[in-house]
């Protein structure tokens, strides 16, 4: 790296020129070696004398490899620019003035530095100045590029082979359905392109910028890189408006959303769902620090400059990058425009063995339809049903507009009155009419072989099939003299063969919601041959039954009907136990098998991968409970103990809190203590028991929520035994008995609690006594009475005059309970300790009086009005007038 030259001054005398202040002209500085050759005469200035203990590193090392003696030499720091800008100050020590607004300087990019307020460019300007470029104004914005300042290397690794994402051209990818070939051209563009980006902003280049003002970190000049701002354009970006389309880069990607940058003064965020229609398993991946997004903006908040926590902002917003919502036209539908008994279309997004869950189209309305209003038929398998992706028509049947659920109905019956009801139901005659005619059949055939495969990936599909159907439909109207009882079978025929052909559709067609009720079977490329068996099968009757009756032939075509019904059952269960073992060895390689394990072999490869995770391990357990297999359950907790670390003495706690937990539930009192003890050896005993005990705690609030007293009174027992167990063995810890306390109290054993406080006050030691009473009363106006807790906490603050934060636990807890003139009543007597009964009972600095007057004034202003409010002010005027005369007296 080049940061400047070594000079000469006179024998015995050397100096440093900094290499900005060599030049304003970026180009011969990021060419430095051939524009300042060895003996070249330069007219410098002296800026400042260098002491050789305080000469910079980085010059002592310059100085080191030029001369082996410079040791002994005075360097002095050099400015040629400075010697031409002030050519008549003969004065040394000069230094250069910091940057100001408008000003065209020469930085020097520096990747090594800190980045204040990523993401962005770090560049050192002349003297000791810092410069920070905002990711946004490194190009004009109808130029901006994705990840302009290349990807962090830690994201890279993590990433992987996945590292390229699409970014602003998502939808036109998707809506354009290019050729596999085009997208490979693409994304090598796109990489090339990245690469180029990447060595546009290399480490020690030397850029001209413009001087934007004081950036928002203290000691940096805000800069900028664009053309249009190095010709002279300083004002500000817009501010977008809602419904706006804007585009802005990636600041950070957490589990909870993404915050975006469209600015200098101006970010946004977007929640998790809005990030894709889609699920993105890893969004800190998919959406890296730098890359360039597209979104439309739903709320606008701007700020005036005096609001605490804005960070120097102009405005935040809220964004939308959902595909469905960038590419939807016209206002979307909201849960105020719904009304029971309406009829939507939605896409199917989840499915459960209890229902189905759609999101209606257009909207972000989701709602439930129970397995019972999926069909009006029994359904044996909601999953056969339905898959992720269809296009679906619902009916809303209940709406609760306070808990914002709404319930969907998918029966065909309620759609029977519908224009697509009528027209697919005359689509599947025109297809009834195709089975019993050779000659249409032969066009289905060769629709099928010549326009299956492309059709499907035309822009123009479903209007090509439209047309279709309409010219089937006229066919049909000229045959009106075939049998109506052949057709009608055929019909019923043909829809089942619809069904099993929408249950084998690819897994890629489904996320691409199209209107798919035009009355065409989607399962095109199977339909065909199953027509072609059934006519070769009808020909096959009629040749050799030509002499029998007319009956005896349609008899003879309900057999074949039925023993290709069968065959086609069969066919599709093979067809779905393949699919099966496809998706399953598709997991397997991408990964996504260890999100959702099915099988103990994904549970053994994640343990195996994982060992150190209590969370995989308590799920293997949860898996084997499911199956009713304790004993195995037991094994899996045994195998985690040996396997976790024993440094992760947490992980392995909550292991054993697991195992307590399946004792506690399925095992006995023997092997329920043998647990205890076994898990107090290898653990900390208190937080073992405490655990036990809250699992007891737990089980009696639900024995006393049943029905059955007996259950209720055994499970007290149990947990009565436990508690007092606990609290003998650990008598001198507080924790014990204040979660003894708590569960006596919630139970309203209110005597036995206080009995149980004054044998704590017996065991425990006398500095825990003050801490110990404060939860009790705490618990007493909570649980029990506020009387005998307001009584608990005077009696603390008589004998702890100076625990402020004793008194602020009761003014909350009299806030909490609705007492509002008490809490007032316990400020009262700390402001004025002479007008009441309680005589110079609180002995508090200034300083926390200062907290007082602040959260007494809170107070007032949530529950309060503004005459109360006025009198705090008061109140702390006096006191402040007080002080400064001397006559208070802390």
């Amino acid at each position: 790296p080049h940061f400047g030259v070594w000079v000469q001054v006179c024998p015995g005398i050397s100096g440093f020129v900094p290499a900005l202040e060599l030049s304003s002209d970026p180009d011969i500085l990021n060419d430095i070696e051939s524009n300042y050759k060895v003996g070249t005469r330069l007219s410098c200035c002296v800026m400042e004398k260098s002491n050789p203990e305080k000469t910079p590193l980085r010059h002592q090392l310059q100085r080191d490899d030029h001369d082996n003696n410079t040791k002994e030499h005075n360097a002095l720091e050099l400015s040629v620019l400075l010697a031409e800008e002030q050519s008549n100050a003969k004065q040394a020590g000069f230094k250069p003035t910091k940057p100001q607004r408008g000003d065209v300087v020469v930085g020097r990019i520096n990747k090594k530095m800190r980045v204040l307020g990523p993401p962005a460019l770090m560049l050192n300007l002349r003297g000791t100045f810092t410069g920070r470029c905002c990711i946004t104004e490194l190009n004009d914005m109808d130029d901006w590029a994705n990840m302009p300042l290349g990807k962090d290397p830690s994201n890279d690794s993590k990433s992987g082979s996945n590292e390229v994402q699409r970014v602003v051209s998502d939808s036109e990818a998707d809506l354009s359905n290019n050729e596999n070939d085009d997208d490979d051209e693409e994304s090598r563009d796109e990489d090339k392109a990245k690469s180029e980006i990447r060595e546009e902003y290399p480490d020690g280049k030397f850029i001209k910028c413009r001087v934007l003002g004081s950036a928002r970190a203290k000691g940096a000049v805000e800069l900028s890189l664009r053309d249009s701002r190095l010709e002279g354009d300083l004002e500000e970006d817009c501010v977008p408006e809602p419904n706006d389309m804007t585009h802005a880069y990636v600041i950070s990607t957490t589990k909870k959303g993404c915050f975006v940058r469209i600015s200098r003064y101006v970010e946004g965020r977007v929640i998790l769902k809005e990030l894709s229609d889609d699920f993105i398993p890893n969004p800190t991946v998919m959406f890296p620090p730098g890359r360039l997004v597209v979104g439309k903006v739903k709320r606008v908040t701007k700020h005036d400059g005096k609001q605490k926590g804005n960070r120097g902002l102009a405005a935040t917003v809220d964004i939308d990058m959902r595909e469905s919502v960038l590419l939807s036209s016209g206002n979307r539908i909201t849960l105020d425009d719904i009304q029971e008994n309406s009829k939507y279309t939605g896409v199917v997004t989840r499915i459960e063995s209890y229902g189905v869950f759609v999101r209606i189209e257009n909207s972000d309305v989701s709602g439930l339809a129970h397995v019972s209003e999926c069909s009006d038929s029994y359904v044996k398998n909601i999953f056969d049903l339905y898959n992720p992706g269809d296009l679906v028509k619902v009916m809303v049947i209940k709406f609760d507009k306070e808990e914002k659920r709404l319930g969907f109905s998918l029966k065909a019956s309620n759609f029977v009155d519908d224009d697509d009801s009528d027209d697919a139901s005359l689509s599947d005659e025109a297809s009834s009419s195709e089975e019993d005619s050779d000659e249409e059949e032969e066009e289905v055939k060769d629709a099928s072989d010549g326009e299956g495969d492309s059709d499907s990936d035309d822009e123009n599909f479903v209007a090509k099939m439209a047309a279709k159907m309409e010219q089937a439909g006229d066919v049909h109207s000229d045959n009106d003299s075939e049998s109506s009882d052949d057709s009608s079978a055929d019909s019923d025929d043909d829809s089942e063969s619809d069904e099993i052909s929408l249950e084998q559709r690819p897994e890629e067609s489904l996320p691409q919601a199209m209107d798919a009720n035009v009355g065409f079977d989607w399962g095109s490329t199977i339909k065909p041959t199953k027509i072609t068996k059934l006519a070769e099968s009808s020909d096959d009757e009629s040749t050799d039954s030509s002499s029998d009756s007319s009956g005896d032939e349609s008899e003879d075509e309900d057999a074949g009907f039925k023993s290709s019904h069968k065959a086609r059952k069969k066919a599709a269960a093979k067809r779905r136990e393949e699919e099966e073992i496809s998706r399953r060895e598709a997991a397997l390689a991408d990964g996504t098998a260890d999100e959702n394990p099915e099988t103990a072999a994904d549970f053994e490869r994640l343990v195996a991968s994982n060992p150190n995770s209590s969370e995989v391990w308590i799920k293997f357990m949860a898996f084997h409970l499911s199956l009713a297999d304790i004993d195995s359950a037991r094994n899996v907790a045994n195998r985690a103990f040996d396997r976790i670390e024993f440094r992760q003495e947490g992980e392995k706690l909550n292991v054993w809190t697991a195992l307590l937990t399946l004792e506690l539930k399925y095992g006995t009192d023997k092997s329920l203590q043998e647990t205890i003890d076994r898990a107090s050896q290898h653990n900390n005993p208190k937080q073992v028991y405490l655990r036990v005990c809250e699992m007891l705690d737990k089980a009696v609030e639900a024995a006393s929520s049943s029905v059955g007293s007996g259950d209720l009174e055994a499970t007290t027992k149990r947990a009565d035994d436990m508690f007092k167990n606990m609290c003998k063995k650990f008598k001198s810890k507080k924790t014990v008995w204040i979660a003894h306390f708590n569960y006596l109290l919630k139970g309203s054993r209110h005597e036995e609690a206080h009995a149980l406080l004054k044998r704590s006050l017996q065991s425990l030691p006398p500095y825990k006594h003050v801490e110990t009473m404060s939860k009790f009363a705490q618990m007493e106006f909570e649980l029990g009475s506020p009387e005998r807790g307001r009584t608990i906490f005077n009696a603390l603050l008589e004998n702890n005059p100076k625990r402020m934060d004793l008194l602020f636990v009761n003014i909350d807890k009299e806030v909490k309970n609705g007492d509002i003139d008490k809490a007032r009543a316990l400020f009262d007597s700390v402001v004025n300790p002479v007008s009441n009964d309680r005589k110079q009972k609180f002995k508090f600095k200034d300083k926390q009086m200062k907290s007082l007057f602040k959260k007494w004034y809170r107070m007032e202003e949530e529950h309060g009005d503004e005459t109360t409010r006025e009198r705090v002010r008061e109140e702390a005027r006096n006191f402040v007038a007080k002080s400064k005369s001397g006559q208070h007296q802390s």
